[in-house]
């Protein structure tokens, strides 16, 4: 899933990392001020 903001989410990542751990990698497809793009990939981590 991609997500795009015009901020960088940092409490909504830290809770899906508690929720999720390593089964969800979180990837910044772009981290400019005024425009972040961020891919959630689910993995197959247990």
């Amino acid at each position: 899933m991609r997500f795009s903001n015009d901020h960088d989410p940092l409490p909504l990542l830290e809770q899906l990392h508690a929720r999720y751990g390593k089964k969800l990698e979180i990837r910044y497809v772009k981290r400019e001020p005024g425009e972040i793009v961020i891919d959630f990939v689910r993995t197959q981590a247990q």
